[in-house]
């Protein structure tokens, strides 16, 4: 909620305290004109996130003159040891436990004999998003986008994941900072690529090294209402609504979402351009079932929110580049409260060892840094992810992608 905060309290103070001046015009124009943030899919390639219609929120001000199409490559490296987590379901067991702090419950009961969900997860590798997305404008105000997302799983080796390996975050770790081996690589050892987790029901969701998988199509309908305040105070919203079509055999459903942001664009310098955005989102899930299905999530709604600043340099020959930094947050996967009766086992090799099962109560957070150079219908873009709340899903996250717009 702090980080909320910050970005609520710097938008309001950018948003009042922009002069009025002779140029307001011209400076419209320049926003209006300039081609809009080329922002990159930025979820995380989380090993169950995955298989979610997960919301990427949108901080464009109107509907795009041309239609595009777009694709972008993600690497992310996840660390998740085994755990088994027991949600005891008798009303004074759950009492006990919730006397006592997590790391402890394990010692209290006897687990062979206290009723309870059972759960299992690991994940280990190198997790890679394909995403290809194509942009239809309705009109100045109506735009629709249709998405495609697969996943892979490899080892990460050297050179196709050169920040990601599990070398390169050790070499971090052991020379820069977190220490050595703080998430148990070394010990269960490098380059390896398995994920594994079975639901209370006995359903079990797998990859394994080189898998490949399409997970899910997508439909988005955003609106850019035309308002006074956008020429007043540049100030600019959009909503948003999502349709996510889960096909793949673990999660065979449909998500339905909603989204809003609104944005605040500064010219600097007559032709440079400074936007500060804030965006938040709901995530229906399981909205139609198609199948039977892994309970990857006990979550009916994911709420999510992100946080934007970019700074959008012109170029000679109106090419740009431009920088910018995002804040991601989304609500846990599982039901908070339930962590209050879980037990945690598992070995307990480093202060880490719990991640797998205690991250999925938790609330998720990560950091990107984008990079995006524009020049004619071409924009080319990398960011990287960093999980500064650990998380560990994933580790770290790099991305690259392009994209291209065509006359209609």
């Amino acid at each position: 909620m702090k980080n909320f905060f910050i970005f609520f309290v710097l938008l309001v103070f950018i948003s009042f305290a922009s002069a009025q001046s002779a140029t307001e015009d011209f400076r419209r124009n320049e926003i209006e004109n300039t081609s809009d943030i080329i922002k990159p899919n930025l979820l995380s390639t989380h090993p169950l996130g995955m298989y979610i219609s997960r919301i990427n929120h949108n901080f464009k001000i109107k509907s795009p003159e041309k239609y595009s199409f777009s694709f972008e490559i993600s690497s992310g490296n996840v660390m998740l040891p085994y755990v088994k987590s027991y949600e005891l379901t008798n009303p004074v067991d759950q009492k006990i436990a919730e006397s006592f702090p997590w790391h402890d419950r394990e010692f209290v009961f006897n687990l062979n004999e206290i009723p309870a969900k059972i759960r299992e997860f690991k994940a280990d590798g190198v997790i890679r998003s394909y995403r290809f997305t194509f942009s239809l404008p309705l009109s100045v105000s109506h735009e629709l986008n249709f998405g495609l997302r697969m996943h892979s799983l490899d080892k990460g080796k050297y050179p196709f994941s050169f920040f990601t390996s599990d070398e390169s975050i050790e070499w971090f770790h052991s020379n820069i900072a977190g220490g050595d081996d703080p998430f148990s690589r070394r010990h269960y050892g490098l380059n390896k690529a398995d994920i594994f987790y079975r639901d209370e029901n006995g359903n079990r969701l797998t990859m394994k090294n080189g898998d490949f998988g399409i997970q899910g199509f997508e439909v988005n309908y955003f609106y850019y209402p035309k308002l006074a305040m956008n020429k007043k105070h540049k100030i600019y919203l959009n909503f948003g609504t999502h349709l996510g079509i889960n096909v793949s055999k673990y999660n065979p459903v449909a998500d339905v979402g909603i989204s809003s942001s609104v944005i605040k664009k500064i010219v600097v310098r007559d032709k440079n351009i400074f936007t500060v955005g804030l965006s938040a989102g709901a995530l229906r899930q399981r909205i139609v079932q198609f199948g039977d299905r892994v309970n990857i999530s006990n979550q009916e709604f994911l709420y999510s929110f992100e946080g934007l600043l970019d700074y959008k340099r012109k170029l000679k020959s109106n090419n740009y580049i431009s920088y910018g930094i995002n804040y991601t947050f989304q609500t846990p996967y599982n039901k908070k409260n339930d962590f209050d009766h879980i037990i945690l086992t598992g070995e307990r090799v480093k202060t880490h060892w719990q991640h797998a099962m205690s991250h999925l109560y938790e609330n998720l957070e990560g950091w990107n840094f984008i990079f995006t150079y524009s020049v004619k219908q071409f924009s080319y873009f990398i960011y990287a992810r960093e999980d500064i709340k650990v998380d560990n899903a994933p580790d770290l996250q790099t991305g690259f992608g392009v994209k291209m717009s065509f006359k209609n």
